[in-house]
């Protein structure tokens, strides 16, 4: 997922829109060929998620729909610490009923802004994070749920 940039012409939520009743955006902190992902505060908890937002681009494709909604009930199904957990899933009129999904906030980052800032990792660093990714992927991979693309951003540190 890149950073959003100022000439991004895709639609945008407003920081301070309350979604669902539960989720006040703060600002958008990502951008994919499917969705955008937002800084959310829980306005009853004060905990910070994060909210993936389906494209109004791609909600009329149903086999994007179908994989966004797969991507709401995966890591439940898996159940790793390796795997970011999804606590909410459902679809709001403030996004012009566009899916979203709550997700708890990575901190950190992910391993292709790592390596960029720091060049080459240590073996050791690096085993360890594939470690962890194999682990992840063995549950899955258990279940019969196949992931096929994992990539240096969909790692994080």
């Amino acid at each position: 997922m890149s950073e959003p940039s100022d000439e991004d012409p895709r639609e945008s939520v407003q920081s301070g829109t309350v979604v669902a009743g539960r989720y006040r955006v703060v600002k958008r902190i990502g951008v994919g060929g499917m969705g955008e992902v937002y800084l959310v505060k829980h306005v009853h908890t004060d905990e910070q998620l994060a909210m993936k937002v389906l494209l109004s681009t791609v909600i009329s494709d149903d086999s994007a729909l179908e994989r966004f909604r797969r991507e709401a009930r995966t890591p439940a199904r898996i159940d790793s610490e390796h795997v970011v957990r999804v606590t909410d899933a459902d679809i709001a009129p403030e996004l012009k009923g566009a899916p979203f999904l709550i997700m708890e906030l990575l901190r950190g980052e992910d391993l292709d802004t790592l390596s960029e800032r720091q060049g080459a990792l240590p073996q050791a660093t690096v085993v360890e994070y594939l470690k962890q990714a194999a682990r992840a992927l063995d549950k899955a991979h258990a279940l019969g749920i196949v992931n096929r693309v994992v990539a240096p951003d969909d790692l994080a540190t």
